[in-house]
């Protein structure tokens, strides 16, 4: 396949007017010199990477089963070509279930665009539990953490958890798996963060919300993620779950390399408001946002390409949003093969877009497996 006439923006490098070559990989990328080419239309970059996300289309990973080529069509429709499956608080049992589904799916589907899972909970602490339901909160000591992960090390890339509420010789096993522990649903102070931090933990879950607030006396989560700067910091750019103002200071004091664009999306995305079931908690969707009945955020119904244009409003360059939404995510969930760049030897993996955001093509390993032409 070639494509050209294309902008191409990789995360450290743009051409204006160029051209790539692929296969199941990318096999040259190149820049027509003076007026030769044709006129650059579309944007080419790479591939969408979402790192925390239950569902889409009416559906939620959780479910017992699942309609996978649905729910893998909804993600290429927006740019997304890699993704982690994530759970919520359920029994360990339900969980592993879940971790079994996606690693057939895995297995079946060469062009899925699922990498691994994202278990959110169950050691999240109540205080903090947010859309979790908290009947199912368990301990993180050693037992449940090795019950949890048994057989499954391969395929779990990020745990959230309220690293106050774990054990340290459980959280120093996960980090020995090549696991990431992110901090979430936590009321760790600053000073156990940064206990944690020395023992490796260096990811935030969905950054301010559902955790211990930002106070001048007590600066908790929040001030630890923008005290340590090799701290990757989920963001949900959906305007609801982080002020445009905050998501502004963020994005000007926290380093670019270290951020990562989620959706925390629900299983409402990309359907109409009404009342929707997160893991056996009533939601209502409506005016953009997903809540609880008391008023708690349940997730998002943020569409991935969408959130990156209100990142770019907000004043980040192309290159800028190639890091936090490919590049960032994927040295975190550690792919098995090369992604993230606009280089030989790379998965093709990428998308073509406006510069409005919208999406016109995504290639998955040299396939095209989203047009809308």
């Amino acid at each position: 396949m070639i494509i050209e006439g294309i902008k191409i923006v990789d995360p450290f490098f743009t051409v204006e007017n160029g051209w790539i070559q692929c296969s199941d990989k990318i096999l040259s990328v190149g820049e027509f010199k003076g007026n030769a080419g044709s006129s650059p239309g579309e944007i080419l970059m790479p591939g969408f990477v979402d790192t925390h996300v239950h569902g889409g289309t009416g559906q939620d990973f959780m479910d017992q089963k699942l309609d996978f080529e649905k729910l893998e069509n909804h993600f290429f429709s927006m740019g997304v070509t890699s993704l982690l499956a994530t759970t919520l608080t359920a029994p360990i049992d339900e969980i592993k279930n879940v971790v079994d589904s996606i690693r057939k799916r895995m297995t079946e589907n060469p062009y899925t665009p699922f990498i691994g899972v994202h278990l959110e909970g169950p050691f999240v602490s109540l205080k903090h539990v947010g859309a979790q339901n908290g009947s199912y909160i368990a301990k993180g000591t050693m037992d449940n953490v090795k019950k949890l992960l048994i057989g499954d090390e391969d395929i779990v890339k990020i745990i959230t958890m309220a690293i106050e509420e774990c054990d340290e010789n459980a959280i120093e096993y996960i980090i020995s798996k090549g696991i990431v522990v992110s901090a979430g649903h936590s009321d760790a102070s600053f000073e156990e963060f940064t206990t944690a931090h020395d023992m490796g933990v260096d990811h935030i879950t969905h950054f301010c919300n559902a955790m211990t607030p930002l106070h001048h006396r007590h600066i908790g989560l929040i001030g630890a993620g923008l005290t340590f700067d090799d701290v990757y910091l989920e963001i949900i750019p959906d305007g609801i779950h982080l002020e445009d103002h905050m998501l502004s200071l963020i994005l000007k004091f926290h380093p670019h390399e270290r951020i990562i664009a989620i959706t925390d999306a629900m299983r409402a995305t990309g359907l109409s408001d009404g009342i929707y079931d997160l893991g056996g908690l009533t939601v209502k969707v409506e005016n953009n946002s997903a809540r609880l009945t008391d008023g708690t955020l349940a997730g998002s119904i943020l569409e991935y390409n969408y959130g990156l244009k209100r990142l770019h409003d907000l004043g980040l360059t192309l290159n800028q949003i190639s890091m936090v939404s490919s590049f960032n995510p994927l040295n975190v969930a550690k792919s098995s093969t090369p992604k993230g760049r606009i280089l030989p030897g790379y998965d093709a993996d990428f998308v073509l877009m406006n510069d409005d955001f919208s999406i016109r093509k995504v290639i998955k390993k040299g396939k095209i497996v989203y047009n809308i032409d």
